[in-house]
């Protein structure tokens, strides 16, 4: 069997999933990593038997700038297996779009995945889904994608049940800055601490920052953190707009969360 695992991973907790789920399959496995925006520049063409794909959750569902790449994904009659990522919060409407988007664009989707990863604004202070993927995540990663396996070696092609997001319809429409409102962009918190090495600009998944200045584009930061992360001297801070909104966020991602699969 040969698998085709797209995946999108600004901070490296989705390719950590893909890649477990990676060694509970048979046969000849391909990664192809759509973070960087040279890696969407061409469309994706589906020469194989099964493909899985996974996308990290922003604002409740999958961000439009990736959902329109992947709408030129055509699966000719594929297997797909879908995955969402997310941070203890919801997975929102997103296990609905990849099910849309199997149906429009020719894929017999198999399975489904909401798995727990590290909130993007999770820190010691506020450890909504801290080390997230952990030990067990990946094992549950693992058995996924034997059970997925399991599923295509007896033939069976069946749609999984996909639950009813309870969120209201008109969230598709809002557009990718939704987040902007309640954080803030990463900024050079201290310009001494910056040594110019442009880890940040490279990592950016949607080139947001200027290679000269390093100053980010308000419109374009997805508030993914991967420069603040990258960072090697720390000099890139990030956070909440509004103190409450700390208070909030901790309550809301107080409760551990499982990871969840559809067959």
């Amino acid at each position: 069997m040969k698998t085709e695992i797209i995946y999108f991973s600004a901070t490296g907790t989705t390719k950590a999933i893909v890649t477990a789920i990676s060694k509970g399959l048979r046969g000849e496995v391909h990664f192809t990593d759509i973070t960087l925006p040279e890696k969407r520049k061409d469309a994706i063409e589906i020469d194989c038997d099964l493909v899985i794909a996974a996308i990290p959750v922003y604002g409740e569902r999958i961000p439009d700038f990736l959902y329109d790449y992947i709408k030129n994904v055509q699966g000719n009659g594929t297997y797909l297996a879908a995955i969402s990522v997310y941070g203890n919060i919801g997975f929102g409407i997103s296990l609905e779009q990849w099910k849309r988007f199997a149906e429009t664009n020719h894929f017999r989707l198999i399975a489904a995945g909401a798995f727990i990863g590290q909130h993007t604004y999770a820190s010691r202070e506020a450890p909504v889904a801290y080390g997230r993927p952990d030990e067990s995540d990946i094992r549950e990663a693992r058995t996924f994608a034997v059970n997925i396996q399991k599923k295509i070696d007896t033939g069976d092609s069946k749609c999984p049940e996909i639950p009813k997001c309870t969120l209201p319809g008109f969230i598709t429409k809002l557009p990718d800055s939704g987040t902007r409102l309640l954080v803030r962009q990463p900024r050079i918190n201290n310009r001494t601490a910056c040594n110019n090495c442009g880890a940040c600009v490279r990592k950016c998944p949607v080139g947001a920052i200027d290679s000269e200045t390093l100053e980010i584009s308000e419109n374009k930061c997805l508030r993914c953190y991967a420069c603040v992360k990258i960072c090697p001297k720390k000099a890139r801070t990030a956070g909440l707009r509004l103190p409450v909104l700390r208070t909030v966020f901790n309550r809301a991602g107080m409760r551990k969360k499982e990871n969840q699969t559809f067959l």
